[in-house]
């Protein structure tokens, strides 16, 4: 049940926070003090409340502050409040507003999970080493020291930690002084910038690293197990110019004297931005040639340049309440593409935009449980709920096209507005169309406030021949039987020719198009989709064969015309239609959509009849490029041409070209290690041989992926060990789940790969509900824990199931879970919908 959470920054405001800490590893317990000098708001009361869960308060003092000096009051009894993680001083004389000092004596205990203080372990010389670790956001500060833990409630931060001699101690700011007592190591650190409770952070441990400088002069450090440092230079290189980046870009200098970058073993999410202590998933910031992957090599150069946005867009400036999360997200995720263009030019990082961050977007918005960009949060354990397509990818995709709508100059100078105005501070969404609607002089709240305040976006029907040619717009659902709202969005269409209108801002209008291959929403500028006529679209077709058409346009209008089929705009036969206009394309991005398309059908269509059918389909159109690219890196390849080689060598071994099936066959029989295969093309090897293998195939890859140290290495052999049909493998693979040779860290992707093998997916869902409890222990506040309906959701496209879902799922309603509980109910009804009405059909067509 969703609880309304008493926001405690309007009784009491911090402004310092003085705070000693000393984990003991060995009993996994921690003791510290803290002093919070702040000022009691609002009426007088005889009670101050902090945040805290977990935590045991040994002794507690408070002084008044007035012209006369200090004043102790007694503390009449201290009463926690678990449900709303809340410490509450009592006293018997009434306290009125001013300025107090609260001394806390504390004790707690470090998390079993992610989050909070927790502890992360690596092997080194056969022995076990532990790394004390932090995760704070989104409100777990409070698990780790009494405080107000709400965004909105920035103080400075005075840290001293009390570790072993011996280890690294990196916190936000530079260590000031150092002292040791014995074997014990103190060290005090600067007093931090005034921010919020979620970005402190601390790390201590056997680690290494590699430094260099801006040419600002911020010291920069890439932090890694001692093994691992040998691979953090690329992320130094990377850190180093994109900071140079932001500098000149934002127009204010980075403002901490250092900025630490931490590859953790164990870490929940990809990465967080604490200011000056960035922790990453390792996976997210090493790069070992011999291992990693070029699609990985882009995804730590996008987390790095995404963490770094958030130094000035969450950090300097943070939203006032969780509501405008997205003022935090959206922007890191849009400006790492920016940073990312900018470095690294040759990897066109904005066609990838569209299919990593707006598709993403576009398929969970498609759904009626989704949310609104700005979104309305009341409870704590809501918040986890949020960080999700919507606050990132969606967000990312309307502020490109804000954009466009400004221009480049216009935009940057709006935002360098923004942050100068509100540095240290707190803001809300209106703060940032003020700014910007200032430079531009243009009505940015009336533009945008419909893309972030509505839920979902618009479809528009796109009559383009004929005599009564006309647009036609209304919210897309995927679900046929949602309970469908009417809305209205204003839209920029970008029309690659003249159709005498430019945004739609009514539910129809009509045009004049005298061109043979107009296209709406030219490059997929816009956050929406277009259908064409059925006259119309074959012109298109014309110029995705001969590829005229920009690569952008080819992959939206197979996308949208997949996902119209799903919703049951259009029969799915059309699309496939469509897709055998496909078989020249050169372009990666637009593979990818190929791909998802097809796996799509793959997952809904579960029929093995329709399967094997659709093998010699995708044979067929995948032999060109198959020829082209081959099996090995050439010199004559491009970037796109490396990152498209996996994606058609996966769907021909699908589509079981024997020349793919048996080379895969011959490099995974011929490896003694994961170094003999390039790791662009390992993963295709590694699936090919679950789909075709048997026992000794599955106990090579467990031998591989337990005896790996590289966290990527790890994830593709957890996608092929959970691809396997066998139930007896099955049901090895899913035992190893809560074993000690998977990491909490990697739970998610075993469990949401389980899911998506068919073979698999009624053994994982009785696994999942058999280890419910071990997963709320280890994964219970991780923020893809609450994903777990809409994972199993997805390999269920029978109605007959939502009974069994519901059974289960019935029983854990609290706020974490309601809104992925209906999301996977909705997502298990358009899957069946669309089952029911195109299968035969499909079967037909590939007959």
């Amino acid at each position: 049940m969703t609880k309304r959470v008493t926001r405690l920054f309007t009784q009491f405001q911090p402004d310092n926070y003085k705070l000693e800490l000393e984990v003991d590893k060995k009993t996994r317990t921690f003791t510290g003090s803290v002093r919070i000098s702040g000022r009691k708001a609002g009426r007088p009361s005889q009670r101050i409340t902090l945040h805290g869960n977990g935590l045991k308060v040994h002794e507690a003092k408070v002084l008044r502050r007035d012209k006369k000096g200090d004043h102790q009051l007694d503390v009449s009894r201290i009463n926690y409040h678990k449900s709303r993680d809340e410490i509450r001083l009592h006293f018997d004389e009434l306290l009125y507003p001013g300025h107090y000092y609260l001394e806390l004596e504390f004790s707690g205990n470090v998390s079993e999970q992610m989050n909070g203080i927790y502890i992360s372990t690596f092997a080194q010389d056969n022995k076990t080493k532990h790394i004390v670790a932090t995760q704070f956001e989104s409100h777990y500060a409070r698990e780790a020291f009494p405080c107000i833990d709400e965004p909105e409630a920035k103080a400075t931060f005075d840290l001293t930690l009390v570790t072993g001699k011996g280890e690294a101690v990196i916190a936000n700011t530079p260590i000031i002084s150092e002292s040791t007592q014995g074997d014990r190591l103190i060290s005090t650190f600067d007093t931090t910038p005034k921010m919020s409770t979620y970005l402190l952070a601390f790390v201590h441990g056997e680690l290494g690293f590699k430094q260099a400088q801006t040419r600002e002069g911020t010291l920069v450090r890439v932090y890694a197990t001692p093994e691992n440092v040998a691979h953090t230079a690329f992320a130094l290189d990377c850190a180093v110019n994109t900071l140079e980046f932001y500098n000149e870009y934002f127009d204010i200098p980075y403002p901490l004297e250092k900025c630490d970058f931490i590859a953790l073993p164990d870490f929940s999410s990809g990465a967080m931005e604490n200011w000056g202590c960035i922790t990453f998933r390792e996976q997210a910031l090493l790069v070992d040639p011999k291992n990693t992957s070029l699609h990985f090599k882009q995804y730590v150069a996008n987390v790095i340049a995404h963490e770094l946005t958030h130094q000035w867009f969450g950090n300097l400036v943070t939203m006032r309440w969780w509501t405008d999360l997205w003022l935090n997200e959206s922007f890191a995720s849009w400006m790492s593409y920016l940073a990312q263009d900018v470095l690294y030019p040759e990897w066109g990082v904005w066609t990838q935009f569209i299919v990593d961050e707006q598709n993403l977007a576009l398929r969970q918005d498609a759904l009626e449980y989704t949310h609104p960009i700005q979104v309305s949060i009341s409870d704590p354990d809501e918040i986890r709920t949020i960080f999700d397509a919507i606050s990132y990818e969606k967000g990312a995709s309307v502020i490109l096209m804000l954009h466009d709508y400004l221009g480049a100059k216009d935009f940057r100078d709006g935002l360098r507005l923004y942050l100068k105005r509100h540095s240290y501070g707190n803001t809300d969404t209106t703060d940032l169309w003020a700014a910007l609607e200032e430079v531009s002089k243009k009505p940015v709240g009336d533009f945008m406030g419909k893309w972030t305040s509505q839920s979902g976006y618009p479809i528009v029907t796109a009559r383009l021949s004929g005599a009564d040619q006309s647009l036609h717009q209304e919210r897309f659902y995927l679900n046929p039987k949602a309970d469908k709202e009417a809305a209205i969005w204003p839209i920029p269409l970008h029309a690659t020719n003249p159709i005498g209108i430019e945004t739609l801002t009514k539910a129809s209008s009509g045009i004049t198009n005298d061109k043979s291959q107009t296209v709406l929403n030219h490059r997929r500028t816009s956050f929406m989709r277009v259908i064409y006529d059925h006259e119309h679209l074959k012109q298109l077709a014309r110029g995705i064969e001969d590829l005229s058409l920009h690569e952008l346009d080819r992959l939206a209008i197979l996308d949208d015309a997949f996902e119209a089929a799903k919703a049951g705009y259009g029969p799915t036969v059309d699309a496939l239609e469509l897709l055998q206009s496909y078989a020249n394309e050169t372009s990666a991005v637009a593979w990818d959509i190929i791909a998802a398309s097809l796996g799509g059908l793959r997952n809904v269509m579960d029929d093995d009849d329709v399967i094997e059918k659709l093998k010699p389909f995708v044979r067929e159109i995948t032999l060109l490029q198959f020829k082209r690219l081959g099996w090995d890196e050439k010199s004559s390849d491009n970037h796109f041409d490396r990152l498209m080689r996996p994606t058609i060598l996966g769907l021909a071994s699908f589509g079981e070209n024997p020349d793919v099936v048996d080379e895969a066959r011959r490099r995974f029989n011929g490896m003694t290690k994961p170094e003999d295969i390039h790791p662009d093309i390992r993963g295709v090897v590694y699936g090919t041989m679950a789909r075709i293998g048997g026992k000794a195939e599955f106990d090579k890859m467990i031998e591989l992926h337990n005896s790996s140290t590289n966290s990527e290495e790890r994830v593709t052999l957890s996608g092929a060990l959970t691809g396997f049909k066998q139930p007896e493998l099955i049901h090895k693979a899913l035992a190893m789940i809560s074993s000690k040779d998977v990491r909490p860290q990697d739970a998610t992707y075993w469990i949401a790969y389980s899911f998506s093998n068919r073979h698999a997916k009624f053994a994982t869902w009785d696994w999942m509900i058999a280890h419910w409890n071990w997963l709320e222990t280890h994964l219970g506040s991780d923020l893809s824990f609450s994903r777990m309906p809409v994972y199993a959701a997805r390999g269920f496209s029978d109605l007959s199931f939502i009974a069994t879902f519901k059974e289960f799922f019935d029983k854990h309603t609290d706020a974490a879970f309601e809104r992925p509980i209906n999301q996977a109910l909705e997502t298990i009804t358009w899957q069946a919908a669309w089952k029911s009405r195109d299968l035969e059909h499909i079967r037909r067509f590939f007959s």
